[in-house]
């Protein structure tokens, strides 16, 4: 991974209005000091999203969505830190440092731009060959078939390979000098009894794009009965197709607005629903959804549609795909287009709004896989209920929501007719078997409750820290917060930044502090900083003394328990303990005194 100095990236950041950058993506009208707008990670009429110029940082008063100007990018372009520096200062004119790189990663780095550009190459090649020549006749005849137009060709950039054995290999080898090792790379060409072939003969021709809208793979289909159906390039040094899907370039701006994809199996699904307008499809890459690809979508969107197929191995494909989305927190339904009927053929049939309506329409994931199962399975029978109880833990326990868990227990077994307490005792079973960390409620309605007193100290925490960033100094009595042990991670950094600082003798300033920060530390202080201001004139005791008392009485438990622990075992160590409870008894006592004076 590529590093960056902070003074590169203070430069950058320098170079750049946050404001500015983050309205390219999101309308923004100022009001005071700061900009606001609809967020861009959640779907909201109202704008909660808060942009501040001035700190550098944003934050969202609905989903809590934090951070500054390289954690935007970093969330709206799916890159990682340094793809986003490099992004940003591309946009702001900045040369990259140089950097010493090995012949060994010179040499792979050459290799790689070779494979890209052999498949542009190839999009280009594929295109031209189905709509300027003789060849791609066949081609245009079944896209026509297909209810396309030349414009949704265009669009998707659809192609047609020839069918001879070796026809772009020649042509790129010949005309264009590309090397057979790079074809071969790329998965355009392959290699047998000493002779490369093309790899895509007689075939449409699908290009897959990656999330900056380059090719770097193909899906080929047959014209007529011959198999494979579909070919699909495998995995290369640039495309790996566990991390990839369909169509997902062309629909990112409508998944960013609404926050919603729609999954579907096939590429003529998801070109079909997008030349009936609707835009926010993608498509699996000849493979099971995979858990890359839930992460993939969890960076844009919060709610995935899955339309697949209604035939038997869709909804066996649906119900794989569903245990896995679950996993990453993204909210699921699915939607019925009809019994026998593909996205594709519903669409061409009923139109993009008979589609959006279904869409509308769609079952919560839970419901539908009830109600799936229901229907495969005898539930009257012991191996039928078997199977329904397996299959429903299976996806139900991936979410970790003891009030799922328990609303669907109550569901399945009035569906089921079946005593709850059996399968609260099934599902318990199920979790020991797997080792899961879940808990099955032997009641209805338990929740795993954080400590209210906890939750208090760590909201205590983040206004003391905010404070002290408001008045610009760590304050006279930050000696009186020695030793204290923070509720959050973040929050111990921040403060072990800021006491050096106040050794130091030098101001605070928030571009200061960001500058000791890690990256990842960029969303928790633009949450800290940006949600509504404190009254600096709140005197100090109303943060110091609640978080001295609750650090007090804390390690009086602690002492308590442990000398209760030793008075067997140690007396000695017991009674050491107990003196130590003695002393921290009368610190709490005289704290409680100061409070109430």
């Amino acid at each position: 991974m590529k590093y960056f100095g902070q003074d590169f990236l203070q430069r950058v950041s320098d170079s750049l209005n946050i404001a500015d950058v983050i309205g390219s993506y999101v309308p923004l009208k100022k009001r005071g000091n700061r900009y606001w707008g609809c967020c861009p990670f959640h779907h909201e009429k109202t704008p909660s999203f808060s942009v501040s110029p001035d700190k550098g940082l944003y934050y969202c008063f609905g989903c809590h969505a934090s951070g500054n100007l390289f954690t935007f990018v970093q969330k709206m372009e799916n890159l990682t830190f340094p793809e986003a520096v490099e992004h940003l200062a591309e946009i702001a004119h900045i040369e990259l440092p140089q950097e010493e790189i090995s012949a060994e990663e010179q040499k792979k780095q050459s290799e790689m731009s070779a494979m890209y550009e052999a498949a542009k190459l190839a999009a280009d090649y594929f295109h031209n060959c189905l709509t300027k020549t003789r060849m791609g006749e066949a081609g245009m005849a079944y896209f026509r078939r297909r209810h396309l137009t030349p414009e949704n060709i265009a669009y998707f950039k659809l192609g047609f390979a020839p069918p001879e054995w070796d026809r772009l290999f020649r042509d790129f080898t010949q005309k264009k000098q590309i090397r057979p090792e790079i074809l071969q790379s790329t998965g355009l060409v392959g290699y047998s009894n000493g002779r490369y072939f093309d790899m895509f003969r007689n075939r449409c021709m699908f290009p897959i794009l990656n999330l900056k809208g380059h090719p770097v793979a193909f899906g080929g289909r047959v014209l007529d009965d011959s198999k494979p159906k579909y070919l699909n390039s495998p995995e290369t040094p640039i495309f790996n197709k566990r991390r990839l899907l369909f169509a997902l370039y062309q629909a990112l701006p409508k998944i960013r607005e609404t926050r919603q994809v729609i999954m579907v199996e096939g590429y003529m699904d998801a070109i079909s629903l997008h030349t009936h307008g609707v835009t926010n499809v993608v498509a699996s890459l000849g493979t099971a959804f995979t858990i890359e690809q839930a992460r993939l979508l969890k960076r844009y969107a919060d709610e995935v549609i899955f339309s697949y197929d209604m035939d038997a191995a869709g909804q066996n494909a649906t119900r794989r795909a569903l245990e896995i989305a679950g996993t990453v927190g993204l909210k699921i339904r699915v939607a019925r287009v009809g019994e026998g009927k593909d996205p594709d053929e519903f669409v061409n049939l009923h139109g993009g709004e008979a589609y959006l309506e279904a869409v509308r329409q769609a079952q919560p994931a839970m419901d539908y896989l009830l109600a799936s199962l229901l229907h495969q399975y005898d539930a009257t029978s012991l191996e039928g209920q078997q199977h329904i109880l397996q299959e429903m833990f299976a996806v139900l326990t991936t979410r970790d929501d003891s009030m799922l868990i328990n609303s669907y227990i109550r569901k399945m077994a009035q569906a089921m007719r079946l005593d709850e307490g059996l399968i609260r005792s099934e599902a318990t079973r199920y979790v020991k078997k797997n080792h899961m960390h879940v808990y099955i409620s032997p009641k209805e309605n338990t929740e795993n409750v954080v400590s209210r007193e906890s939750q208090k100290l760590l909201r205590l925490e983040e206004s003391f820290l905010r404070y002290c960033m408001q008045v610009r100094r760590a304050p006279s009595f930050w000696p009186d917060m020695k030793g204290y042990e923070y509720h959050s991670p973040f929050c111990s950094r921040l403060a072990s930044i800021m006491e050096e600082f106040q050794e130091s003798g030098q101001p605070l300033s928030e571009k200061l502090v960001q500058q000791k920060l890690e990256p990842e530390d960029m969303e928790a202080l633009a949450a800290l900083l940006m949600r509504e201001e404190d009254d600096v004139s709140v005197p100090w005791e109303e943060f110091i003394r609640p978080l001295k008392l609750g650090s007090l009485q804390k390690a009086y438990k602690e002492h308590t328990e442990r000398a209760n622990a030793l008075a067997y075992e140690d007396p000695e160590a017991s009674r050491q303990e107990m003196l130590t409870c003695i002393r921290l008894n009368r610190e709490i006592q005289e704290l409680q005194q100061k409070s109430s004076v």
